[in-house]
């Protein structure tokens, strides 16, 4: 039983190839030091057994620390150099009481590759906290905290690790180090609460944040493949590290993009061989580390950490000499000379060449601009006067512009974001996805909005001005990713399903092109519609926006094309009758009455009149990157009080 503790790091971090590696978990164990040896271990143990309690998993971890020591001794024992997948998988099968806990039995009865492939898919298939939410404790924990606070980690690593077993283990070690920073420094607090309830909603949102980057990557790569996430890579780390060459980016961008499929399949033991790699390779190339600031720090923290470092890392200083603008007509026929032989590497100059200059674009632009360019150049590099064809062609696009653009529109949905109650903002959003998806369920469109809300209000707030757009396209790009992937899109309406199965870049300009649903068929009308009832009562401000939401949501669905105007009727109606019944003797009664006012019952003839257009709702859907035009940033969102 030993062997599984051990076993179970080395699935997940196996840093050398056999060729290369003699005794790999004194590698390990030298590299990662005694805890963060023991947090591998955990987060190991707790992904691939989900059905075991921490007190099962504490003694494997005490006999692996022993068996780590061994490894390092003068005399190891030959296991340690033993292959590392076949290593975890016959430990786990010589454990009956571990085969029946955790389901294992089937795979436990194939050999070799068909066992590994066996127990990646069981991993793959266990479930996972959706939520994907960290909780902090309450500040009276904080007393256990101080008595032990790497068991109080290691009980968050667990925990979390079962929560989201297809995360990389740096992911999670990196989320669990930044819980540790919060703990040290709220129970140290006079007000500990205080402290706790402020580092919360900063400290979730990270970790929501980090967790939707990675899925995305995983459905980005599982609809699109390996190009894609060239380019979104090839566009993030040229940005990055603009001092590093075409050349030296294009190796790097490689090697990062071979990891995709193996981390996101669940292979950790190819997963974190590539990484390690990776970063074992890039921090060792002394002449980009001297140029590349940002790398040469991360490549100082311990090997646990370095990756996520490496992906956090902020833009340096562009190189000196460098241009401002990227002129692809400059040098045409060199241009057109390499499309014709390797189009690749081609478009894969030019991304970089715009990106290493605007590391304030989001990837999403620049992948537009190159999209309209490839197609110039497969229509124009093989004509004669391919350079005047491709200026023709390429007239109304010009990179430099559509950032601009971009970034002046996502300052002025800040702007709109601003001048509203989060409430408010919120609701807008569920008016105006009701209108152009009135199939999807109250829960699909509630998270939507909610998201979509959330999204605008952080990136607003944390990077105000020069980075909003890359900040605000990516996680929009990231929402539309997972909606597209988490629902059948065919099953909402042909629209959203049209815009899912566009290209990478244009998902989201094709959703704002939408149009309120007129042809869906509403469930008849009735009270239990509008969830109008003594539950409305409730002072809880989230309640409160819940009932709104779907008072909303009722409306709309039943009526797409509902006006302004005839909303804020409801709305004062409803108001006016919530604070009537709520202060009735029976509430029941009194909502059951007030439903039969004419001013609802107008509801009864769906989708029929003028399509809502009010400058003030417009402003508010557009500053939720819902609608395209100009934006009038005097608009208010509609006072709905619901």
């Amino acid at each position: 039983m030993q062997w599984l503790s051990v076993c179970s790091l080395l699935v997940l971090l196996s840093v050398l190839s056999r060729s290369q590696a003699q005794n790999q978990i004194c590698t390990i164990f030298t590299e990662a030091k005694e805890d963060g040896f023991k947090s591998l271990i955990l987060v190991g143990l707790a992904q691939n057994l989900p059905d075991s309690t921490l007190g099962d998993l504490v003694p494997l971890i005490a006999e692996a620390l022993a068996m780590g020591v061994k490894c390092c001794s003068d005399t190891p024992p030959e296991d340690c150099e033993r292959d590392v997948a076949d290593l975890f998988q016959s430990a786990v099968c010589s454990s009956e009481t571990l085969v029946e806990k955790n389901d294992l039995k089937m795979c436990c009865e194939k050999t070799a590759a068909e066992r590994t492939h066996c127990f990646v898919d069981h991993k793959a298939k266990i479930p996972r906290d959706l939520s994907l939410k960290a909780e902090l404790p309450a500040a009276d924990q904080c007393e256990d905290f101080k008595k032990d606070h790497k068991a109080f980690v290691g009980r968050f690593i667990f925990k979390f690790s079962k929560s989201n077993p297809m995360l990389p283990p740096h992911v999670v070690l990196a989320i669990a180090k930044g819980y540790g920073k919060v703990l040290t420094t709220c129970c140290g607090e006079a007000e500990a609460q205080t402290c706790f309830d402020t580092k919360k909603a900063t400290f979730q949102h990270a970790v929501a944040k980090r967790v939707a980057e990675l899925k995305s990557l995983c459905i980005v790569h599982k609809k699109y493949g390996d190009r894609v996430v060239k380019a979104k890579k090839l566009v993030q780390y040229s940005q990055k590290m603009p001092q590093a060459s075409f050349q030296e980016m294009g190796g790097m961008v490689d090697k990062i993009v071979a990891t995709v499929a193996p981390c996101c399949s669940g292979d950790m033991v190819t997963c974190m061989k590539e990484r390690k790699t990776l970063v074992d390779e890039v921090c060792a190339d002394e002449s980009v580390l001297s140029r590349a600031a940002g790398l040469s720090a991360c490549c100082k923290e311990d090997a646990v950490h370095r990756g996520s470092c490496v992906e956090a890392m902020k833009p340096d200083p562009k190189p000196d000499g460098l241009s401002e603008h990227y002129d692809v007509h400059a040098d045409i026929a060199a241009v057109c000379q390499t499309f014709t032989k390797t189009p690749d590497l081609a478009m894969g100059k030019l991304v970089y060449e715009i990106s290493v200059r605007h590391p304030e674009s989001s990837q999403q632009v620049i992948l537009r601009f190159a999209k309209e360019a490839e197609q110039a150049l497969l229509q124009c590099c093989d004509m004669e006067d391919h350079a005047e064809c491709v200026k023709t062609a390429l007239a109304g696009s010009d990179v430099d512009k559509k950032i601009t653009d971009e970034t002046d529109y996502y300052k002025k949905m800040c702007a709109a974001e601003a001048a509203v109650s989060d409430d408010s903002f919120e609701k807008s959003m569920m008016v105006y996805y009701t209108r152009i998806m009135p199939q999807a369920s109250f829960d699909q469109l509630h998270m939507v909005s909610e998201t979509v809300h959330d999204v605008l209000h952080a990136c607003c707030k944390d990077e105000p001005g020069h980075f909003v757009l890359p900040c605000a396209e990516e996680k929009l790009t990231d929402a539309i990713d997972a909606t597209c992937d988490d629902y059948d899109p065919s099953s909402i309406n042909p629209h959203i399903a049209h815009c899912c199965n566009q290209s990478y870049s244009m998902r989201r300009h094709c959703i704002l092109a939408i149009q309120p649903d007129t042809e869906f068929t509403p469930p008849e009308l009735d009270a239990s519609s509008f969830h109008m009832g003594p539950e409305l009562c409730t002072k809880d401000s989230k309640d409160l926006l819940l009932s709104g939401k779907k008072l909303l949501y009722g409306v709309v669905r039943h009526k797409t094309t509902i006006t302004e105007d005839h909303l804020k009727t409801i709305s004062t109606k409803y108001h006016t009758m919530k604070e009537k019944c709520c202060a009735a003797e029976d509430q029941a009664a009194c909502f059951t009455e007030e439903w039969q006012s004419p001013v609802f019952r107008s509801l009864s003839s769906p989708n029929r009149g003028a399509c809502a257009s009010g400058t003030s709702v417009r402003a508010a859907l557009q500053a939720a990157s819902l609608e395209r035009g100009a934006l009038k940033t005097t608009g208010h969102t509609p006072p709905y009080r619901f």
